[in-house]
Order: structure tokens, then C-alpha cells, then sequence
């Protein structure tokens, strides 16, 4: 029996713990006791939204529905790019504890790491480099979400979106920045893809 589908479903239900987890803790932040509230605020996060969308691809791998190559190139370039980030720019100095160490362990570490090997061992790696535009269509869609969302609310999920700190031609930068890296991010783990089909793994 191949490992395939139920590797699949194990990291699903980890980004979908890891998503259940940080809903229970948002429960008790002031003003996030309601169950919708505490949606909308995790609505919010590109690391939420991309373990969603990673759990929603694996999910259908794991039940026998395969999933499009470019959702999963989709999936595999952002999530990888979810656990890049956080390490380099937004992880906490001090470690975390208990529930907050598991969920925060699971979005920017486990999930992103597995997702990526299952992809590159049993994912489908075939798509021509030339539709990469549709691959970042996800953070460039989330960008003028969180830039929209920012603009009504007053309030800014990432420090390099934050347009009422550094201004509207900053942040235009620091997105057009932010496309030019995870292009080039895809095209490195597209390349590994490739290399991994070629040698037969």
C-alpha cells in the first residue's frame, strides 16, 4: 500500500489541529471569546490561510480526489514560504510554551517541512515553469486583502504591510519585493521537483 494518501491526511490534520488550536488560545484574548470574532481575527494571517488552503489539497489527496498541479504548486510554494518568513523576520525571540509552542510549531515548521517532501515524493511535478503568475496569484491576492482589510480596520497583520507606518510607496516595495522572492523560491523548488522526477523518487 502506497504511502501517498494517508501521509497526505496526516498533515492535513496537523494544519487543521494546528488551525483548531490557535482558535481555542484566540479564546481567550479580549474581545475573541465569541466563535466569529475569533474566525475573523485569524482571517486575517497569510500562515492561517495557507495552512487552510494546504489542508484542503492534502485533504483531497488523502480521500482519493486529486488535486490540480497548480493548486498543489500553489500550496507547496507558500507554504514553504510561510515557514521562511516567520523564521528569518517574525518568529519571537523567546520560546513559546505549551499550546502556543504546538500550533506554532505545526503553521510555520511541520506542516510547511512535510508538505514540501510529500510534494516533492509523491506530488504531482510536471507543471512548465511558464505558469508560475498563477502560483503567486495567492500572495498577491492575500497582500491587497490585508492592505483593504488593513485600510477599514486600522489595523495590519505583518509589520511590512503596515501602510500607516511606512507609507503607501514603501510597502508597494516591499509587496513587489515579496512577489520577486517567492518567484524565486518557486522556481528553486519547481527545479527540485524536476530533479526529484527525473531520478525516479
Amino acid at each position: 500500500m502506497t504511502l501517498k494518501r494517508p501521509l497526505a491526511l496526516i498533515i492535513a490534520f496537523a494544519a487543521i489541529a494546528s488551525i483548531l488550536g490557535q482558535f481555542y488560545l484566540n479564546g481567550s484574548k479580549p474581545g475573541l471569546e465569541p466563535w466569529g470574532p475569533r474566525l475573523w481575527d485569524m482571517a486575517r494571517y497569510f500562515t492561517i490561510l495557507t495552512n487552510a488552503l494546504v489542508a484542503g489539497v492534502l485533504l483531497s489527496e488523502g480521500f482519493g480526489h486529486r488535486a490540480g498541479p497548480g493548486w498543489h504548486m500553489t500550496g507547496v510554494i507558500n507554504i514553504t514560504m510561510v515557514c521562511l518568513i516567520y523564521q528569518t523576520l517574525l518568529a519571537p525571540p523567546d520560546p513559546l510554551q505549551g499550546l502556543n509552542w504546538w500550533t506554532d510549531f505545526g503553521f510555520h515548521l511541520g506542516v510547511p517541512v512535510a508538505t514540501l517532501l510529500w510534494w516533492m515524493s509523491f506530488g504531482p511535478r510536471d507543471e512548465p515553469l511558464r505558469r508560475m503568475p498563477l502560483w503567486l496569484i495567492w500572495p498577491v491576492a492575500y497582500c491587497l486583502y490585508a492592505l483593504i482589510r488593513g485600510g477599514m480596520t486600522g489595523s495590519y497583520p505583518y509589520f511590512f504591510l503596515d501602510v500607516a507606518r511606512f507609507g503607501a510607496l514603501r510597502i508597494g516595495l516591499n509587496i513587489v519585493g515579496l512577489v520577486i522572492v517567492f518567484g524565486l523560491a518557486g522556481a528553486v523548488i519547481w527545479g527540485l521537483g524536476r530533479l526529484t522526477r527525473r531520478l525516479g523518487l
